[in-house]
């Protein structure tokens, strides 16, 4: 279910070094959740934008 909203329904990207993410978010304006996949295709959720963009381009940097 989280890999279909990344891909069919995602609302947010941005890129990072290059990199691009996208993401879905939901949730309350004070409170959102945001849903990515990496490039492993693991499934990454979390509360915090920022969060989720180190974790996916920390891991890209490593595997470079």
């Amino acid at each position: 279910m989280a890999t279909a909203l990344v891909k069919e329904k995602h609302n947010i990207e941005i890129s990072r070094n290059g990199y691009l993410i996208v993401m879905y978010q939901k949730g309350l304006p004070y409170e959102p959740y945001f849903i990515a996949i990496n490039n492993r295709g693991q499934v990454i959720i979390g509360s915090n934008k920022k969060m989720v963009v180190i974790y996916m381009v920390g891991e890209l940097e490593v595997l470079i």
